[in-house]
């Protein structure tokens, strides 16, 4: 059998590590207004719970 000589692959882990990030960045950018009204709606829902909690109907 022959060995060859084969060269290892260079910079993989910086290139992956790149684009990792760079997608995740960018999913937050992308993604703030959806997680701005997503915590604008929690905050109606749960006060809307305590309105109903708090009401005076017996």
């Amino acid at each position: 059998m022959a060995v060859l000589n084969r060269r290892k692959p260079r910079g993989q882990a910086m290139v992956e590590y790149a684009v990792v990030t760079a997608a995740l960045m960018g999913f937050t950018v992308m993604g703030w207004p959806f997680l701005v009204q997503l915590l604008n709606s929690l905050h109606r829902y749960f006060n809307s719970i305590y309105y109903v909690i708090q009401s005076p109907i017996p």
